[in-house]
């Protein structure tokens, strides 16, 4: 019997991890100008934001369909165990059109595929991949792998601040007065995902405030921190040297994952988040 793990594109883990573990991604749906695209597929994430920057439309997404899903959970010998960690519910419809494709599988082969929502996107999703391919590889059961993630689960915090309010505006995240009085004013909300759900943490004047208030959210946790990470779109510069600031004040690796566009879309160039549990 083989264990299997698989989830969608927006875990955004390096691709030498998602290799390591032999993580199968089922892309989410991206949409613009008329044409659509497999999220880590048929464009790259710098080509998609050109695209997009000069584009007078909003992007849209979509979860894959449960045709996606069955085909590969058919795939799968009748002995092979799965687990399936995926983009949060209140995100997304990606957990939704698993579980529908479980369910048109027979009784006996829906027994060995586990679906899992991680309540969260991005590196707090790819926190819990990491943490089950590494149990898989160690030998350990599904029901000791599933119990350690719904523990990162909740453990994990995640938070990000946005380099310009245009793009949660123009996603229907924030009311386009709200959206052009912050900028006036130069205001930098800081997000987090609480229970799944997007949430505004707190509202600073500059961004090297809100970076601060990101790093004290570390420090007021760092006795039982394990893993790091740092999240950016389009911020490379601005994430190396957040990473090594990470790294040199609580000797933790922290791995850095650039958020692909089914994010990204929503948050604009120059997101800089972290991530940890």
């Amino acid at each position: 019997m083989s264990t299997i793990l698989i989830s969608d594109s927006t875990s955004y883990l390096p691709e030498n991890l998602i290799s390591d573990y032999g993580i199968i991604i089922i892309p989410l749906n991206l949409h613009l100008e008329g044409k659509s695209y497999k999220e880590g597929r048929d464009i790259s994430h710098a080509e998609f934001y050109n695209i997009f920057k000069s584009s007078k439309m909003f992007p849209t997404t979509s979860q894959p369909s449960a045709g996606e899903f069955l085909e590969v959970f058919q795939r799968l010998t009748p002995d092979d165990e799965a687990l399936v960690i995926l983009i949060s519910a209140e995100l997304s419809g990606t957990m939704q059109s698993a579980l529908m494709a479980r369910n048109m599988l027979e009784t006996e082969r829906q027994k060995n595929i586990h679906i899992i929502d991680s309540r969260s996107s991005s590196m707090g999703m790819g926190f819990q991949l990491l943490k089950a391919g590494k149990m898989f590889a160690q030998g350990r059961t599904m029901s000791e792998v599933i119990e350690e993630v719904e523990r990162i689960t909740i453990q994990q915090e995640i938070y990000f601040i946005v380099d310009n309010l245009e793009y949660l505006v123009r996603g229907g995240r924030l009311s386009k007065s709200s959206g052009l009085i912050g900028n006036l004013l130069q205001l930098k909300p800081v997000l987090t995902v609480r229970e799944g759900k997007l949430e505004l943490f707190d509202k600073v004047r500059t961004s090297s405030r809100a970076v601060k208030l990101m790093k004290q959210q570390v420090e007021k946790n760092k006795s039982w921190i394990k893993r790091l990470a740092v999240i950016h779109v389009q911020a490379e510069e601005e994430a190396s040297k957040l990473q090594q600031d990470l790294q040199e004040q609580y000797g933790i690796t922290a791995l850095i994952s650039e958020a692909g566009p089914v994010i990204g879309a929503h948050t604009g160039p120059g997101t800089l988040g972290i991530a940890f549990c």
